[in-house]
């Protein structure tokens, strides 16, 4: 694999790909003091389950390809491989 295909994880970092939240139904109820309509979220209605996702670990500065799932759902947790020699190179009074 090229080098310019690999990131790096910036820190300690889990992320979860495909996870999505479960759906919940509405119901409508009279306001006590106004009188008037409103609609509230009920979390003991469940219209769907969602999705629970896959969990990927990383470790600062490990390696991972730049097509890895978990680098397309959280870009900024990434950063090319490139760009670490050229902050250790900065450190290090080497540019």
């Amino acid at each position: 694999m090229a080098r310019g295909k690999m990131m790096v994880a910036r820190e300690d970092i889990v992320v979860v790909v495909g996870a999505e939240p479960p759906t919940y139904g509405e119901v409508e109820l009279v306001h006590n003091k106004t009188g008037e309509k409103v609609t509230r979220t009920e979390t003991t209605i469940v219209l769907d389950e969602g999705k629970p996702g896959v969990s990927y670990a990383f470790k600062a500065f490990q390696k991972v390809p730049s097509s890895h799932p978990a680098v397309k759902d959280c870009p900024g947790g990434f950063m090319p491989l490139d760009d670490v020699d050229e902050m250790v190179a900065a450190a290090n009074g080497l540019s």
